[in-house]
């Protein structure tokens, strides 16, 4: 079988890492070199007779794809997020830059732009068993350029939602540093989707606290998970004590964790754990 040969004009080494994971334990020949800032790859089967061809060419295609997304992605996102987003800052935009990569990258975004794209991979390799992906990217540029995009507007969504969540989260740190502790130990029991709440000697803690709150809220409307976050901010313990199993609830008990900081310990198994008080349900 003839060689097939890929070619581009970025880092060599960033491309061997990808092709590693290829062909890390195969008996495919590879020959490499590089000239002028460019780098070039030949891949041939030699006599081994036991691999199909296209099968072959189809997992050139894949990494010549890889090579592509993780790689020269990177360059056009970093000049796209440069010309759409000036007005944002610069950790803002390498968190845009950030975003969008990774949703070029995972597997359930653009799924038909990219199986369109793999196809003419795959039909450019068989037809001339040499590709320059620079060159390849060069005349597709605008259907890249609109997955970038899309991808931008996406992580610029992302970044929102991130600040309004930090703005949310430094508002309730706020109201615990202002609050004084109202106890010395909670016991905070998640299970089953309901929360229970103890005090020091493993008693169930009355919510009497939370008709100070009933003005501010629709109260009817307030799920359990903001009636546990509301009734710790109010008690403001100096400790904290989550009984959760393992991986139940992870955003909340993140959220419980940064609120509270260090007063926050988790366990996951004891007999408090086993207690069945619960505190007023929210819907």
């Amino acid at each position: 079988m003839h060689a097939i040969k890929i070619g581009g004009d970025t880092d060599k080494d960033e491309v061997k890492i990808i092709i590693g994971r290829y062909f890390s334990n195969s008996k495919v020949n590879i020959q490499e070199d590089d000239y002028d800032g460019r780098f070039e790859f030949s891949f041939s089967l030699g006599k081994k007779k036991d691999i199909d061809d296209i099968s072959f060419y189809n997992t050139i295609a894949n990494l010549v794809n890889d090579i592509i997304l993780e790689i020269y992605f990177k360059r056009l996102i970093r000049d796209r997020v440069s010309k759409i987003c000036s007005d944002y800052s610069t950790p803002d935009k390498e968190e845009i830059i950030s975003y969008t990569h990774s949703n070029l990258i995972n597997e359930n975004y653009f799924t038909r732009e990219k199986k369109i794209v793999l196809e003419e991979i795959l039909n450019h390799l068989i037809e001339n068993r040499v590709l320059f992906i620079d060159g390849f990217l060069k005349f597709r540029l605008r259907r890249f350029l609109y997955m970038i995009d899309m991808a931008i507007e996406k992580a610029i969504s992302q970044l929102e939602v991130e600040k309004e969540y930090l703005e949310f989260l430094n508002m309730l740190q706020y109201f615990v540093d202002i609050q004084e502790p109202k106890a010395d130990l909670v016991n905070v029991i998640i299970k089953d989707g309901d929360y229970f709440l103890l005090d020091k000697d493993n008693n169930p803690i009355e919510n009497g606290l939370l008709t100070s709150m009933e003005g501010d809220f629709l109260y009817e409307d307030i799920s359990k998970a903001d009636l546990l976050v509301s009734s710790l901010i109010v008690l403001s313990p100096k400790k904290l004590i989550i009984h959760i199993e393992e991986g139940e609830e992870k955003d909340l008990v993140e959220l419980i964790s940064q609120v509270f900081k260090d007063k926050v310990e988790l366990c996951r198994g004891c007999e408090v754990c086993k207690s069945k008080s619960k505190i007023k349900k929210g819907k």
